[in-house]
C-alpha cells in the first residue's frame, strides 16, 4: 500500500513524550529532561524513518545517526541539511521512504494530528507531572486504540519525571 495512491501506509508509528495536561513542548523545545526516554528513543527510531515539521527539526538541530530524516513543511525549508528530504505534502512522504524503513512520526503537534489517521501504532511516554507548556498533544479518541502495553518507570538520575511507557494498537474496526 502507498500514499500516493490514496491507500494509507501500514508501517507508520506516531511516537510522542506527553505530561499532564497533553505539554509536549515549550519555547521550541522539550519542557524536561528524560535521559531514560532519549535512549529508548533511540533504541526504537534507530533504522527507520523519522517524519518532522520543521520546527522539531529546528529544534534537534541535526539529522539523527541511523535514521532517515523526512521533514514536512508547506512553506518550505531552505538550507535544510543534507540527508534531509522535506516534503509539502503527506502524499509524498511514502515515495521518500527507503525500504525497510518504519515511518516514525516524532512531532510536531501539526504532524501528529495530520498524521494520526495513517498512524496503526503509539508508542506514548507519559510524562508523569503537571509540566507548563506552550505546545500540546493533539486530541484522540482513545476509544479507536488499544493499549497493548505498559511499563513504568521512577526518574532516574538524569530524569525530571517519572514516566510511563504505553503501547497503542489501532482496534481493527477503526
Amino acid at each position: 500500500m502507498n500514499a500516493v495512491s490514496g491507500q494509507v501506509p501500514c508501517e507508520w508509528t506516531l511516537v510522542a513524550a506527553v505530561a499532564n495536561g497533553g505539554v509536549i513542548g515549550k519555547g521550541g523545545a522539550l519542557p524536561w529532561k528524560l535521559s531514560r526516554d532519549l535512549r529508548r528513543f533511540k533504541t526504537m527510531t534507530m533504522g527507520h524513518c523519522l517524519l518532522m515539521g520543521r520546527k522539531t527539526f529546528e529544534s534537534i538541530g541535526r539529522p539523527l545517526p541511523g535514521r532517515q530524516t523526512i521533514v514536512l513543511s508547506r512553506s518550505g525549508f531552505p538550507g535544510a541539511p543534507q540527508g534531509v528530504t522535506v516534503v509539502s505534502d503527506l502524499s509524498e512522504v511514502q515515495r521518500h521512504v527507503q525500504p525497510e524503513r518504519r515511518v516514525m512520526v516524532v512531532g510536531g503537534s501539526q504532524i501528529y494530528r495530520a498524521t494520526l489517521g495513517w498512524c496503526r501504532e503509539i508508542w506514548l511516554t507519559r510524562v508523569l507531572a503537571d509540566v507548563d507548556g506552550d505546545v500540546l498533544f493533539p486530541d484522540i479518541d482513545w476509544d479507536r486504540w488499544k493499549m497493548e502495553s505498559s511499563e513504568s518507570f521512577e526518574a532516574g538520575p538524569r530524569d525530571d519525571w517519572p514516566t510511563e511507557f504505553q503501547v497503542w494498537k489501532r482496534k481493527a474496526n477503526h
